[in-house]
């Protein structure tokens, strides 16, 4: 084990320590015995941006396949000693990471390390699981994306946004990709990612320190590191136009969704954006849901929100109109409204409250143990400073109404945006 610093924090803040085993596995400890629970999450630096054109949705699909054994576990024995123990697991993942995370009761917590370092110690998928979780996925597909109202707005964009580049694919993949799948494939997947110097834990909830630091050293010191992973270039090319396209699909009202490109998670710009969403769409005074819904009534629900991403980011907003309403005429109106923020920017009243409901949001999530283990994860596998989930509000606090002036002039701009008109099929009435 290879001491990094100890750190302390006032009242209100969040203790932890971080450590590195000699294998490369980063740990983040975070002592909070206010319920009797530990959550355990394991971050893993592999997302669809690192996947390879023909061979998309990996990231997502070995997600699946994760939890289909191990080389000490049948298949469904993860899922049945979590339960059994009283526990609850899960996974995500996104462009950038894939998050595996366990909540049991603190006394459990050496069974929930022996089965992610089990997980983390060798492949046990086999052709009758790879196939199973293939179908498994494809058919998650078709009820999220390709039959669901709307659902295929996210894999409209990602070609849209970042051509040629690892986000120009949704995390789901490719049908066809994924149906092609072989299990060489797969296990290359595995050998190359689920190493311990390309992931991070982190321990959150009551549990003894010194025993926890015995426990992990006991069951993950022992897997072998991977190589050095030469992460491929991703080049957001700077070249770009205004696309506007018209999308048939089953709805029955119509929806604009449009999206502009902006800097990276953790950029100045990103904090300011990320307030300038809650400005337009966040609660009944915001500007969209004013203008759009009670004023003009054109809309049914507005939308809006950053999409911060290690090596880019994206400001989605989105309208669904009422019945009657026009395109052209709700067009033009959110023309007016993002006209008006790259001319004016927005009033000091606006921004103070869009930080107090970022502070509040910041505060609410640190208060579950899931949470915290998730963040001091996030931090350290992307910025190496899992202490950003105590100071990241003050980059919020910082931004002023002349930074969102300034970028807002700079990246809202139409030559910098996708726009998808979402039009009912004809066969709709």
């Amino acid at each position: 084990m290879i001491p990094v610093k100890e750190v302390n924090r006032e009242n209100g803040k969040v203790n932890f320590e971080e450590f590195t085993l000699k294998n490369g596995l980063s740990v983040v400890l975070s002592e909070d015995h206010s319920i009797p629970s530990a959550a355990i999450n394991l971050c893993y630096h592999v997302g669809s941006k690192d996947e390879e054109a023909g061979k998309t949705g990996f990231a997502h699909l070995f997600e699946h396949l994760m939890f289909e054994g191990s080389p000490n576990l049948p298949k469904g024995g993860y899922e049945a000693l979590t339960t059994s123990a009283g526990g609850e697991n899960n996974a995500y993942t996104t462009e950038d990471k894939t998050n595996y995370y366990l909540l049991l009761p603190s006394h459990q917590l050496e069974l929930g390390l022996w089965l992610e370092s089990d997980r983390m110690l060798d492949c046990a998928v086999n052709e009758i699981s790879l196939e199973t979780q293939k179908k498994v996925v494809i058919e998650e597909k078709k009820q999220n994306f390709d039959n669901r109202p709307y659902g295929s707005v996210s894999i409209e964009f990602a070609p849209r946004l970042f051509p040629g580049s690892g986000y120009a694919w949704d995390t789901i993949g490719y049908a066809d990709d994924i149906k092609n799948a072989k299990l060489e494939d797969v296990k290359s997947f595995f050998g190359k990612y689920y190493t311990p110097n390309n992931a991070v834990l982190s321990v959150t909830g009551s549990f003894n320190h010194e025993e926890a630091v015995k426990l992990i050293e006991k069951y993950f010191s022992g897997i072998k590191p991977g190589e050095n992973i030469r992460r491929k270039k991703i080049e957001i090319s700077n070249s770009f136009s205004e696309i506007k396209e018209k999308i048939k699909d089953k709805i029955q009202f119509p929806g604009i969704f449009s999206a502009y490109r902006i800097p990276r998670e953790n950029s100045k710009e990103y904090y300011a954006f990320d307030l300038l969403t809650e400005i337009l769409a966040g609660g009944d005074s915001s500007r969209l849901y004013k203008n759009l819904v009670y004023d003009k009534q054109l809309a049914a629900e507005v939308g809006c929100w950053v999409d911060g991403k290690e090596l880019a980011g994206v400001l989605h907003f989105y309208v669904i109109l009422l019945p009657g309403a026009g395109i052209s005429e709700t067009e033009k109106e959110i023309n007016r409204i993002f006209e008006n923020i790259r001319s004016n920017g927005v009033e000091e009243w606006e921004l103070q409250k869009a930080k107090n409901r970022i502070e509040t949001k910041t505060c609410f999530r640190k208060q579950y143990i899931l949470s915290k283990a998730d963040l001091l994860a996030h931090y350290k596998t992307f910025y190496n400073d899992p202490g950003l989930i105590n100071t990241n509000h003050n980059n919020y606090l910082s931004v002023t109404k002349e930074d969102i002036l300034e970028y807002s002039g700079t990246y809202l701009e139409n030559d910098n945006r996708v726009e998808l008109l979402y039009i009912p099929d004809e066969i709709i009435q």
